[in-house]
């Protein structure tokens, strides 16, 4: 964690429980005056090393991977299925943060106008990304 934000960080883990909604937090940061740059790196680095439960709540999961904020010029681009497609694949991972980057790029550069969940899933296939997905079918978790 960077100097720059380690107070910061450690107010809001005294603030919020680890479960705590991101737009709350968020919204406290707000209120104290940073800017949406500085929000971004903030939550990054407050979620980095946070466990978080998933939706049976009976398993944690550590993040070793830094949450990942969109951009300016990725905010109008996907569509909210889209860009959660690609967290799914990120914390699922079916991709690293490398190859999570790349889909996003790959998406900026070939599609023009939004980007929707099938266009994502159209580049993920074609570069060889198995989400295990396929025709509605859930990806087995051992």
């Amino acid at each position: 964690m960077t100097d720059r934000w380690s107070s910061v960080i450690v107010a809001l883990r005294e603030q919020f429980a680890a479960d705590a909604d991101i737009v709350e937090v968020e919204a406290y940061l707000s209120l104290h005056g940073y800017n949406r740059r500085q929000i971004g790196e903030i939550l990054s680095l407050l979620y980095s090393d946070t466990a978080f439960s998933h939706d049976s709540g009976a398993d944690m999961m550590l993040r070793h991977a830094p949450l990942r904020v969109q951009g300016p010029h990725e905010r109008g681009r996907f569509t909210a299925e889209a860009w959660g497609y690609l967290v799914q694949l990120g914390g699922s991972g079916a991709v690293n943060f490398n190859d999570f980057e790349q889909l996003v790029e790959r998406a900026l550069v070939h599609i023009d106008g939004r980007i929707s969940l099938s266009d994502i899933r159209g580049i993920a296939e074609d570069v060889g990304v198995e989400d295990g997905s396929v025709n509605g079918e859930r990806p087995q978790v051992h």
